[in-house]
């Protein structure tokens, strides 16, 4: 079985200059359902680009490597090119021209539209056993629309046999009215393939080469055609972004349907949550109201992630705890670690098991190790802080000199008074402690107190002065 996936278009009516395509739905680009679906069901996939053709294969490549793997990608995946624009049955041609000879290896091919973001292997597996079955020449799946404005209408006769495919430019008043539309989803005998291709002519209003020619008595009276109807959910396409606002809160239920019933997400307020199709769910977990879990984070068992909190490309290790409003960046969170409420753990944060990050704290590049507590209003970046150490409130590291970042290494059961400042680099020991205020230019021994701050000096009466002295100006 071959695969065409068409991601040639440009798609006019999104009014936007980027490929339709790769408009995204679950945080992945439109045309990867339909493509993942042809990777899973299909021996080798052709994707079809023009318009904007190298962004579209790279993005696609990314997610395809990021899905199956890089190597498996690799053997299984071809990429042409549709240099002009000439209709669905150009691309499915130039697809065929690209493969030449190797095209005999296949018995059949089947096509897909890149702007099907619902569909699944469920949907083609049915399409290819009805193929099989029935020993059809070519197959296309339709279905039942409440508003068949923009799609091509399936033509039958009274028996119900398939005439033909009307795209809507084309189609007069009384086939305007049909309700049976075309999905967009064909499947093709090969041996007729190539040979039905090079009869298709461009006499239609839009001057190109419809694959929808080649179902149907009408134009194709030597071949057995069907239109088989199909489930009109995992049909729908995107040609506005109206339309695709629509399929991004369905495909969205879907997404979290599938994970409450697989791993017992417990979703709060579920229209209010954003789930990626890349993150991954390991059990049972808790997620609240208004929080967004982007790109390939992975959610562990009994993760309670209490409200507005954003995830991306983040590990949240079993039974973790993540406060109101956090922000977690490309970070690891232990077992039982304590995050929040707002802190942000940006790029390369790594929180070992029973951590505490609390309100206000900011990390970057660093390492809390088991046990470790930054519970208020710090910034700790570039630094390692050992195992059961406490970072007293106000602390900061400062790791940047106007030229280049230094590191700050803290050790085991260290205790940092608040208000200090660490000026890296500069290293504190075991068990050694830091007085609140204290500026740290130099490494503190292992044991060792540190302390800068200077003499406080009490002057009696001195306030008294002070306020005679503002009301005097005040007068004044």
């Amino acid at each position: 079985m071959l695969g065409i996936l068409l991601a040639a278009g440009r798609g006019t009516r999104m009014k936007s200059a980027r490929p339709k395509v790769l408009f995204e739905i679950n945080d992945e680009p439109i045309c990867f359902p339909p493509f993942r679906a042809l990777f899973e069901v299909c021996d080798r996939v052709i994707i079809v680009v023009g318009y904007r053709g190298a962004e579209v294969r790279e993005s696609l490549l990314k997610r395809a490597n990021e899905a199956f793997g890089e190597e498996a990608v690799k053997a299984k995946v071809l990429f042409y090119t549709q240099e002009e624009q000439k209709g669905t049955g150009h691309a499915v041609r130039t697809a065929l021209d690209g493969l030449g000879k190797s095209l005999g290896s296949y018995e059949a091919t089947i096509v897909l539209n890149g702007d099907l973001p619902l569909i699944r292997e469920s949907t083609l597996r049915p399409l290819v056993s009805e193929f099989v079955a029935r020993s059809l020449d070519a197959l296309c799946l339709s279905f039942d629309a409440a508003d068949p404005t923009g799609f091509g209408r399936i033509l039958r006769d009274d028996k119900g046999l398939l005439l033909g495919i009307r795209e809507e430019k084309d189609a007069s008043e009384s086939e305007r009215k049909i309700r049976e539309v075309n999905g967009g989803v064909y499947c093709f005998r090969n041996t007729l393939l190539g040979p039905a291709l090079a009869e298709l002519k461009t006499d239609n209003k839009q001057n190109e080469f419809y694959l929808t020619d080649l179902l149907g008595t009408l134009k194709q009276p030597k071949l057995k055609t069907e239109a088989i109807v199909s489930n009109a959910e995992d049909l729908l396409g995107v040609n506005t972004t109206f339309e695709l606002a629509d399929l991004r809160q369905l495909s969205q239920r879907r997404l979290k349907k599938d994970l409450c019933e697989r791993y017992g997400v417990d979703f709060v307020n579920i229209d209010s949550i954003f789930v990626s199709a890349r993150a991954v769910f390991q059990g049972p977990c808790r997620v609240g109201p208004g929080c967004s879990i982007m790109g390939s984070s992975v959610i562990g068992e009994d993760v309670n992630l209490e409200g507005h909190v954003l995830l991306k490309n983040s590990r949240i290790s079993k039974g973790a705890h993540i406060l109101w409003s956090s922000v977690i960046d490309e970070s690891i969170v232990g077992e039982r670690t304590k995050v929040g409420p707002m802190a942000h753990l940006r790029m390369n944060t790594v929180l070992g098991d029973d951590v505490k990050v609390g309100n206000f704290v900011e990390t970057k590049k660093t390492t809390l190790a088991r046990g470790a507590k930054a519970s208020h209003l710090s910034y700790l970046g570039d630094a390692e802080v050992g195992e059961e150490s406490n970072i007293g409130a106000g602390t900061i590291t400062c790791n940047y000199d106007g030229f280049n970042k230094f590191k700050t290494k803290i050790g085991k059961r260290a205790f940092i008074g608040s208000d200090s400042q660490l000026v890296a680099p500069v290293s504190i020991g075991d068990d050694a402690y830091v007085g609140s205020g204290t500026t740290v230019t130099e490494d503190v021994p292992a044991g060792a107190l540190a302390i800068s701050r200077p003499d406080m000096v009490v002057k009696e009466g001195y306030a008294k002065k002070l306020a005679d002295k503002r009301n005097l100006t005040k007068k004044d």
